[in-house]
């Protein structure tokens, strides 16, 4: 196939072909995406390079509850081609993350910090962000992250009760307040139904919860 050559993709079958006078339910329709891709012309958010770019690896928790004793960043820092290694302390003052619900007073003391603060909840919970000038000089420099910690119970089973959810908030609980979404009567909905079907439904992890 020449360069200035059209890469034409259509169905083998005439039929499916979508024409002026046919929609396109239930055919097969022509993917604009596919000659750019088969060309080797496609453009990933990994293609993008601009001047003096930095690249980042998130240095992540390991485990599912523990306490941050220590982060030792010398090395990841001092490491060839670094410009900066971000901790909890380095971002303080960044706001924290919020709910995509809207807000919520009681939740608000839970919201998780863009870098973890004091303890992690998860395994792969954000901790240190290292920059470079490089992508692969930024993860081995994330690989000289020395996190020391405290492990901690874990809670495995939502049906369990509550257990607290940090030293540093007492009274504070891993159940902080019940959410209901709701609209319309739900009491004369309830009331006037023919049927009432109860189901006790369990929920996999889909989040960082």
């Amino acid at each position: 196939m020449g360069s200035n050559e059209k890469l034409e993709l259509q169905p083998a079958d005439p039929a499916l072909r979508p024409t002026a006078d046919k929609g396109v339910i239930g055919r097969s329709v022509l993917r604009l995406e596919d000659g750019p891709l088969l060309r080797g012309e496609g453009r990933f958010a990994g293609d993008i390079e601009f001047p003096r770019q930095l690249h980042m690896r998130i240095v992540r928790s390991p485990h599912a509850h523990a306490r941050l004793l220590s982060i030792d960043v010398t090395q990841a820092r001092a490491a060839p081609g670094v410009i900066a290694v971000w901790t909890h302390s380095d971002t303080a003052d960044i706001p924290r993350i919020p709910l995509r619900e809207g807000p919520d007073p009681a939740l608000e003391p839970y919201l998780q910090p863009i870098l973890a603060a004091g303890t992690v909840r998860y395994v792969g919970e954000p901790v240190v962000a290292v920059f470079a000038d490089d992508p692969y000089r930024a993860e081995d420099a994330a690989e000289r992250v020395v996190i020391n910690v405290d492990e901690l119970p874990v809670s495995l089973d939502a049906s369990l009760p509550p257990v607290e959810f940090s030293p540093l908030l007492p009274g504070r609980y891993s159940e902080p307040t019940i959410l209901r979404k709701g609209f319309g009567d739900i009491d004369a909905a309830f009331a006037n139904a023919h049927t009432i079907v109860e189901l006790d439904l369990s929920i996999g992890r889909h989040s960082g919860v």
